[in-house]
C-alpha cells in the first residue's frame, strides 16, 4: 500500500475528468497575467479522494492549509508539535509542484488552554518566536507567503484606541503583538511575505467603512515603524445580500498598494443562502458576483495572488457551519466545481476576471 505521501505525489499525476481539461488551468490564465491561482486544502479533503486531489494540482500553483497550521492543530499541548497532517499536505505540494501560503499564526480563534495559560503568565513573546521558528523552519522551502495574524479588527467587538480587537492576544501583549508576530516568522523564513488578514472589507457599511479606516492607520504605523508586514489578505466570503462599496474599498486597495503591500484574495467564496433555489439561477448569481469582485480588486496592479476558499462544493465549510445554512434546506453551491468536480459558471468567471485582467510586474 502506498504511504501517505506517495498517495498524494500519485494523486497528483492522475488523468483530469473531460470537463475539468476543456479550457486552460486557472493557474496557467493567472500566470499569463502574472497572478498566482491557488486554493485551500485540508489532508482530509485529498488524502482518500484522488480526482479531488488531481483536480487541485491541475488548476493551482499555491495551496493553504485550511486547519493544519493552525496552533490548536500543530501544537495542541505546548511542546507536543502535530506535524503529521501538515506534512502531508507538504508531501502533496512537493509531488504536485505547489507553493504554501501558510494559514494562520495568531488568531483569537481555536487556542489550546495551554496558550490561553501561558499568555497570563506573560510567556507570550517567547511562545510565539519559539512556535513560529520551529513551524516556518519546517517548511520554510515551500513557503511563499503567510497570514500572520488573522482577523485582529473588527469593530463590533470591543477593541483598544487603536482599533484592534481585545483579544487573548491583545490584552497579554499589548499593540506590539501584530509587529512582534511578523518580526518572529521573518526570522525564520525571511523570504516569505508576510500579512495580515481579514474579512468582510468590501461592504458599504458605516462599521465596514471604519474597519477599513482603522487598517489604512494601523498599517501605516506598522510600515513607519518598520515592522516586517509585506501584504494583505482580503478573505472574500462574498455575501451577496450586502452591497460592495465598490469606489471605497478600490480606494482602500490603492492605499494599501501605496503603503507597499502585496495584496492578496486569501479565501473567495459565495454564500448562497439567499439566493434562488433552482441551481441553474443559483449558480449564474454566485458566477456574476464572482466575476464582478474579482473585476474590481484586478484592477489593482498590487493584487498578486487569488485563492479560494476550497475549489468544490464538497470540501466547503459551508456545508458544517449554520451561518451558512439555506432555509430551504438545500446544499450550498460556493466554489467553483460542484460536488461531482463538474466545472460550473463560476470557475468561467475566474477564468473570464483572469483573461480580461491587466498584466502586472514580475513579483
Amino acid at each position: 500500500m502506498l504511504g501517505r505521501r506517495s498517495f498524494l505525489a500519485a494523486a497528483a499525476s492522475l488523468p483530469m475528468r473531460a470537463d475539468a481539461a476543456a479550457s486552460p488551468a486557472l493557474r496557467d490564465l493567472a500566470a499569463a497575467r502574472n497572478i498566482v491561482f491557488g486554493t485551500e486544502v485540508t489532508i482530509g479533503d485529498i488524502a482518500g479522494d484522488p480526482d479531488y486531489a488531481s483536480l487541485v494540482a491541475r488548476e493551482c500553483a499555491m495551496i493553504t492549509p485550511g486547519i493544519e497550521a493552525k496552533w490548536g492543530s500543530i501544537e495542541p499541548a505546548e511542546g507536543a508539535f502535530c506535524f503529521g497532517p501538515m506534512d502531508g499536505l507538504a508531501g502533496f505540494a512537493r509531488g504536485a509542484g505547489l507553493r504554501l501560503h501558510m494559514h494562520n499564526l495568531i488568531w483569537a480563534v481555536g487556542l489550546p488552554h495551554w496558550t490561553l495559560d501561558a499568555l497570563k503568565q506573560g510567556r507570550g513573546a517567547s511562545m510565539i518566536e519559539r512556535h513560529a521558528r520551529i513551524v516556518a523552519e519546517r517548511y520554510k522551502d515551500l513557503t511563499d507567503s503567510w497570514d500572520v495574524v488573522n482577523e485582529p479588527v473588527d469593530p463590533r467587538w470591543p477593541s483598544d484606541e487603536a482599533g484592534l480587537c481585545m483579544t487573548p492576544w491583545r490584552r497579554a501583549l499589548g499593540p506590539q503583538f501584530v509587529p512582534m508576530a511578523l518580526s518572529a516568522v521573518h526570522a525564520a523564513v525571511p523570504a516569505a511575505r508576510l500579512l495580515i488578514n481579514d474579512d468582510d472589507l468590501e461592504y458599504d457599511a458605516p462599521d465596514r467603512e471604519r474597519k477599513r479606516a482603522t487598517y489604512l492607520r494601523l498599517i501605516e504605523a506598522y510600515v513607519k515603524g518598520g515592522a516586517k508586514l509585506h501584504g494583505f489578505g482580503l478573505e472574500a466570503h462574498l455575501k451577496p445580500w450586502l452591497p460592495i462599496a465598490d469606489h471605497a474599498y478600490r480606494r482602500f486597495l490603492h492605499e494599501l498598494a501605496g503603503f507597499g503591500l502585496k495584496l492578496y484574495v486569501t479565501e473567495l467564496d459565495v454564500c448562497d443562502r439567499t439566493l434562488a433555489a433552482d441551481i441553474a439561477a443559483r449558480d449564474r448569481a454566485v458566477a456574476d458576483l464572482t466575476r464582478r469582485y474579482l473585476d474590481l480588486v484586478l484592477d489593482e496592479p498590487a493584487v498578486c495572488t487569488v485563492m479560494t476558499w476550497g475549489l468544490s462544493d464538497r470540501t466547503s465549510w459551508m456545508l458544517r457551519d449554520p451561518v451558512a445554512f439555506r432555509p430551504d434546506g438545500l446544499k450550498p453551491r460556493p466554489l467553483p466545481y460542484d460536488c461531482h468536480l463538474t466545472a460550473k459558471p463560476m470557475r468561467e468567471a475566474i477564468a473570464a476576471a483572469f483573461r480580461g485582467a491587466r498584466g502586472r510586474p514580475r513579483a
